[in-house]
Formats: C-alpha cells, sequence, structure tokens
C-alpha cells in the first residue's frame, strides 16, 4: 500500500467513525394537501440531501391510495440508489402479503442493481387498508402465506429458480414491525430488526420484541424509526405534529427532536435511529434534516462507531 493509499484508507474510516446512528425514512405522502408530484420532488431532494450530510439509510413506504406518492418502494429505490453514492437505500416496508413473491423477487434484484451494495430490504407483514383494501383481496395472502412468501424470496435471490437468476449485489435484509411476531420472525430468519415506533410510541412494548429478537440471534443489527416535527415555531411544530395514521413523538425544536433520539438510543439498546421528519413545508423539512443529524453528531460525537 502506497503512502497516499494509506491516507486514503486512514481518512475512510475516521469520516465512517464521525457518522452518527441516523437513518431517515421519508413519509411525506402524509401531506394530503400537496400533488403527488410536489411530494415525489420533496422526497427526491431529501434523498439526494441525505446523502450529502451523511445519514446511514433512507427507506420508502409501500403506501396504497390517492395522493400517495410511494407505492412502489422498490421502483423508488433503483431511482435513488441510482442519483446517490453513500447512503444505504431501501423499503419500509415490502408488502409482501398483496404481492408476487417471484415477482418481487426480480423486482428487487433490478433495484439492487441500481444500488449496487447499498440496498436494504425491508419486509413488512402488514396489510393495506382503505378502499384498495377490498380491490386488492385476490392478492391477500393469510399470516402463515406471508412468512412463506418472505421465504420464497430471500431463497430466489440467492439461489434464483428455474427462471429467474439469483441478485447479483449483496443487500441487508430487514424485517420490520411493531410486535413480537415479526421480530421473533427477523431472529428465525437472520434478519436485522426495526421497531416502528411511529405505529405505537409505547416503550414498553418495544423493548419486548427487542429483547426477543437480540435473544434469538445476537448477531443481528437493530433500529427503531420514530416520528418527529423539528420546527421553532411552536404553532408549525404542533399542526404538522397532527396527523392520521402515525404517532408523533416529538414536536418541538431541533434540539428537542435530537435529545428524543439520543435517548431512544440509550434506552433501547438500538444499533441505529430512524427519523421520519413530518414538516409539511419542504424547506421547513430539509433544513429539520440537517439540524437534526448535526446536534444528534454533536451529542454522540465520542461515541458514535463505524456503521456496517
Amino acid at each position: 500500500m502506497t503512502v497516499t493509499e494509506s491516507v486514503t484508507v486512514r481518512t475512510r474510516a475516521d469520516e465512517m467513525k464521525a457518522v452518527p446512528p441516523l437513518g431517515v425514512l421519508e413519509y411525506l405522502d402524509l401531506c394530503d394537501d400537496k400533488p403527488v408530484r410536489i411530494k415525489r420532488e420533496t422526497a427526491f431532494a431529501s434523498a439526494l440531501l441525505a446523502d450529502q450530510i451523511g445519514y446511514r439509510r433512507l427507506w420508502l413506504p409501500e403506501h396504497h391510495s390517492t395522493g400517495a406518492p410511494s407505492s412502489n418502494p422498490l421502483l423508488l429505490a433503483a431511482v435513488l440508489g441510482s442519483h446517490t453514492s453513500r447512503i444505504r437505500v431501501g423499503t419500509a416496508v415490502t408488502l409482501v402479503r398483496i404481492r408476487d413473491p417471484h415477482l418481487t423477487a426480480e423486482d428487487i434484484a433490478a433495484a439492487g442493481f441500481f444500488c449496487g451494495d447499498r440496498l436494504d430490504v425491508g419486509f413488512g407483514r402488514g396489510d393495506v387498508g382503505g378502499p384498495g383494501s377490498e380491490v386488492l383481496n385476490y392478492l391477500r395472502k393469510d399470516n402463515r402465506e406471508t412468512d412463506e412468501a418472505i421465504r420464497t424470496i430471500v431463497s430466489i435471490l440467492d439461489s434464483g429458480c428455474s427462471w429467474i437468476d439469483p441478485i447479483e449485489s449483496s443487500y441487508q435484509r430487514w424485517m420490520h414491525g411493531a410486535g413480537t411476531k415479526s421480530a421473533e420472525l427477523a431472529g428465525e430468519l437472520r434478519f436485522n430488526y426495526c421497531h416502528a415506533l411511529f405505529l405505537n410510541p409505547d416503550l414498553g412494548a418495544c423493548l419486548r420484541p427487542l429483547e426477543r429478537y437480540r435473544a434469538s440471534f445476537p448477531a443481528g443489527r437493530t433500529a427503531v424509526a420514530v416520528a418527529l416535527v423539528a420546527n421553532d415555531d411552536p404553532a408549525k411544530a404542533k399542526r404538522d405534529g397532527e396527523r392520521d395514521g402515525v404517532v408523533v413523538m416529538c414536536a418541538g425544536s431541533a434540539q428537542r427532536c435530537a435529545d428524543t433520539v439520543c435517548a431512544l438510543l440509550e434506552s433501547t439498546g438500538a444499533d441505529e435511529v430512524i427519523i421520519t421528519e413530518l414538516s409539511s413545508d419542504a424547506k421547513d423539512h430539509h433544513r429539520a434534516l440537517k439540524e437534526i443529524f448535526a446536534l444528534v453528531a454533536e451529542s454522540l460525537a465520542p461515541n458514535t462507531q463505524a456503521c456496517p
């Protein structure tokens, strides 16, 4: 190794140690007063910003309703993966309950090409609600069939099948949930596990699944996902924090949100916190992503570890 190469390696290692354990879940489709085009533009800009700032992960949800810009997160992951260079890009979640496992495996492999080794595949056992529920009923699997479909997808990705090639790039497997069943399945399948505090903010209900998961798979990586609104204007923070379908744990200043993140890291023992920042204004949202990241990085600087 030359002197230049040695310096480059050390510099990269130092950069990784300085990265706080933060990811982003783009959840802007809850802003019902904006056109889908605007929501997608904001999310795209957020992805580029998160990559530039140094967030570890960018995850995308799967929602099916009018006004929802993220009905196929694997498609969006492929696009965002091709426009970013450092951040991991993935799904939170891919709704296996209403998706064909073979076609889903093909979509994941395609996304892997554009994301390289930065793809996170997040599986969920949830369902679709609202008007689309009855329309998609013919695709719906029960719990056993859903879990089997997840196993089928992983088998195809790893080994292929008679008509599908295995995935060519490496990727991380995540299970997302808000209860013990998903955590137990994650441990059984040797997936990483992310607990959705924005669906159920009860800390006790979060710690129990995390404990079961760690007991069954000590080597697995854990994360908690939390909804925040960072704004120094109390009226704006309060208004944006009142959302249907998601529970905001902190609506206040960026410092309060950063303190919430640090407290969650300590209380849950999670390796990372994934934030879904819900400011309805794009400028407020992007400012919040910058400020929360900087404040958490400053708070955790002596203890920050390299990300995998």
